[in-house]
């Protein structure tokens, strides 16, 4: 991963954060804890709507719907990490990934 990493001439990836108060609380809820599960009933519940109202919300405040936000979030702190030398299988685990593979695969299809 970490090869694949140096041979892109530039990282695609942005984190758009949503306009409103709550969403933005729970998204920097999410970046301290990427490693919870962080299901959208949890989060819907957290920000006190529906799971429906809660990706309606995310998809017209960051363009991205809510498991798509969660998983570019875990995607670049795992890219951090890897930069500052951490082992993949730490990093995969640390963010929730059951294995090396798992995470291996998520790279890949998003790279």
């Amino acid at each position: 991963i970490r090869d694949e990493i140096r041979l892109m001439p530039v990282l695609p990836f942005h984190l758009p954060e949503p306009e409103s108060e709550a969403l933005r609380h729970l998204c920097q809820q999410i970046r301290m804890a990427p490693g919870e599960s962080w299901s959208s009933a949890q989060a819907a519940g957290i920000v006190g709507m529906s799971e429906r109202t809660l990706n309606r919300h995310f998809q017209q405040q960051t363009g991205l719907s809510y498991g798509e936000w969660v998983r570019r979030a875990r995607l670049l702190e795992a890219l951090v990490r890897l930069a500052q030398g951490q082992p993949v299988l730490r990093v995969a685990l640390d963010l929730g990934y059951g294995s090396h593979s798992a995470f291996t695969a998520m790279f890949r299809r998003v790279m």
